[in-house]
Parts: structure tokens; sequence; C-alpha cells
């Protein structure tokens, strides 16, 4: 996304996505009406806070998430489950790289795993987290929303880079010698 080359906006999304990784987060049980417990046996625990996939780091799978979040106003993760309904994995999956279907009230998501594999999975095993949703379902770019300001934000970037190279262009107007009287002379100067 270009929008991310601007410092501003990738300096956001940054500080964002990096200071919500660093908080532990905790699993609740409701047990009554207005009471919840810590769970601490649960594998939703251990995905969330040590290791959400082989070989990734839970920070950094949160970090990713974030950081689409707040660039694109929609982060996906894969969250497939085993035999017993036991959470297996949290997989971060590209939010280009993910579709949105839908068959009716149904919702599905289409995307490539991390192991190359093409699925559709249902919704609920899916993580999807969406900024604005007017329809409750698609997420829209806090970017898209603001899109005037960020594109000023991003020609004024650009200009500064070419001002600052050296590169310049200069445009040269030749006005004509021959005029009525002095004052169109005087009107057309100005």
């Amino acid at each position: 996304m270009a929008a991310q080359r601007h410092a501003t906006v990738f300096a956001c999304c940054n500080v964002i996505a990096g200071d919500l990784a660093k908080v532990p987060l905790r699993l609740y049980q409701r047990t009554g009406a207005s009471r919840a417990e810590p769970v601490a046996d649960h594998a939703a625990t251990y995905l969330l806070n040590t290791e959400s996939a082989p070989g990734v780091a839970a920070k950094v799978a949160r970090f990713a998430l974030v950081y689409a979040f707040a660039l694109r106003g929609r982060a996906y993760a894969y969250a497939p489950r085993d035999g017993a309904g036991e959470l297996t994995l949290l997989e971060v999956i590209r939010p280009d790289l993910c579709a949105e279907l839908r068959d009716g009230r149904a919702r599905f998501y289409a995307f490539e795993d991390g192991a190359g594999i093409q699925r559709r999975a249902p919704s609920r095993a899916m993580v999807h987290l969406r900024y604005m949703a007017e329809d409750g379902w698609t997420g829209r770019s806090p970017l898209q929303v603001a899109a005037e300001s960020v594109g000023l934000a991003l020609a004024g970037q650009e200009a500064a880079a070419r001002a600052a190279s050296g590169v310049q262009m200069r445009a040269v107007l030749k006005m004509e010698d021959v005029y009525e009287d002095d004052e169109a002379w005087h009107r057309n100067a100005r």
C-alpha cells in the first residue's frame, strides 16, 4: 500500500502495533451471570501469549495482525481446530491474499495458508478484525476514510523529496509585446 511509504503513516501503524503486541492477553471464562475467572490452561492462552504457530512468536503474530488492521482496516488469522475442537494454531494471513465470500448468511474466507495450500474456511475458523464495518462484515481502511488528507500528505512528501534532490521544474510564460494601451499591459503583467 502506497500510504505506508509516508513516514507518519508508517510510524503510527508501527507504534500502535508495537505497543499492543507487548500487552499480555488474558483469557477469561464466565462462571456466573456477572463473574469471570481467568483461564490458564487453554489452547488460546498459549497461542495468544507464547507461540501462535510453529516457529512464530505470539507477539510477532499479534504485531502483524494489529499493523494490518491499522493500515488496511482488516486483519485475518486462520484458527483451525483439531478433532476434539481445540485450537491448533493462529496463522496470520495477509489481507491482500484473503477474500471474503458469502453464501446467503454463511460467511467464508478463501486464502493460501503458510503451507501453500489454497483453503476455503468458514468464519468460525478465522479471526477477522474489522474497522468501521458498516455492514458488520467488511472492514474499511482508516486511510481510505481519510483519503484526501493522506493524498495531500503523500503529495507534500514527494514535493519535498524532489526539492531536496535538486530536481525541480520551472515554467516560463512568454507574454506578447503588443497591447492596446498601458493599462492592458499592466493588467496582463499582474
